[in-house]
């Protein structure tokens, strides 16, 4: 869910693909900055707030790097308190895109969002001088598995002012890392092909489009809508030739089967994703055209049509159970 843009000194972000990105992720913005040799958090609702602080910032502090965030709501109330970024210390802050495995959640009825739970219970516990040390940051991506983490540093004594965990999952544009492109105009999904080091998933720069979903429609049901296949950010429904472009090979389209099985995913999750792409990222699947079927993209285990998973105890997609 969301995205995170982690922008270098002298980088930017043009209008337009500000207005793609919060189109997609409707819930609120955040910026970080240095300034003064202090790390500064501006968050908003509204997206001419958040131009208009974007552009004064990359203008006056854009000699260091800088931390964006948009929110499209998964976990907690849409509110400002969960925008993101979020202080580890006062420092050191960090901004999130993914939903947190399991044992992250907040508690049930809780307010707050996965990410600020995830802060509470981990990341406040931790000396944020140890994002220099390669051995902890591969630890803690490998502990958030399919998730993205971006921090921003005043703290003279780390070595950089920005750590992006899990880098590999997103995608470098124009001098700017994106934790997925789900807000390209452009964007055409591409078959996932995953590698694997030390057990946890790893994806190679040609191959990767990770991506998490990025929308969400609560409380939609079928008779909202005669097709099950929508653009929610318009609302307006697709094809079922376009709701899986990219992903199911031209031949299988009038698969009745299959589309059942893609109607019924579609269905379990609230019909909030716009793509059945993204639907895969999030839920780290590929498709079997052998066995027509999904499985997990790292243990290979199949996923049925109500994303149940049959996933092995030291596979990283144990933790994308799907939680009725």
């Amino acid at each position: 869910m969301c995205v995170i843009a982690s922008l270098p000194k002298g980088k930017t972000i043009t209008n337009k693909t500000l207005d793609q990105m919060w189109k997609r992720n409707p819930d609120g913005g955040g910026i970080s900055w240095i300034e003064n040799g202090k790390v500064q958090v501006f968050k908003t609702m509204k997206l001419k707030a958040f131009k208009t602080k974007f552009k004064e910032v990359t203008k006056m502090y854009g000699d260091s790097d800088i931390l964006v965030h948009m929110r499209i709501a998964t976990h907690g109330s849409i509110c400002i308190e969960n925008n993101h970024p979020f202080h580890v210390d006062p420092q050191t802050v960090f901004a999130h895109n993914g939903i947190m495995p399991n044992e992250f959640h907040p508690p049930a009825k809780s307010d707050l969002s996965d990410t600020r739970h995830f802060n509470n219970v981990f990341l406040q516990h931790m000396k944020p001088v140890a994002l220099d040390d390669i051995a902890f940051t591969e630890m803690l991506g490998d502990l958030i598995g399919f998730n993205k983490l971006v921090f921003l540093s005043a703290n003279k004594k780390l070595k950089k002012d920005s750590y992006i965990i899990n880098e590999n999952q997103g995608v470098w544009k124009d001098g700017v890392w994106y934790s997925n492109d789900h807000h390209l105009p452009n964007r055409t999904p591409t078959r996932r092909v995953a590698t694997y080091t030390s057990g946890f998933s790893r994806y190679s720069q040609d191959e990767f489009h990770f991506n998490e979903a990025d929308a969400c429609i609560p409380n939609m049901t079928i008779e909202d809508y005669e097709d099950p296949f929508f653009d929610v950010s318009t609302g307006e429904p697709v094809t079922y030739s376009d709701f899986v472009a990219g992903e199911i090979p031209e031949e299988l389209l009038d698969n009745g089967s299959l589309e059942d099985i893609i109607w019924t995913m579609s269905a379990e999750l609230g019909y909030q994703y716009p793509d059945l792409g993204m639907i895969m990222d999030d839920y780290a699947l590929k498709f079997d055209e052998k066995t027509m079927s999904f499985k997990c993209q790292q243990c290979n285990k199949k996923v049925d049509a109500e994303l149940e998973r049959s996933c092995t105890s030291k596979c990283d997609g144990a933790n994308l159970q799907f939680i009725r």
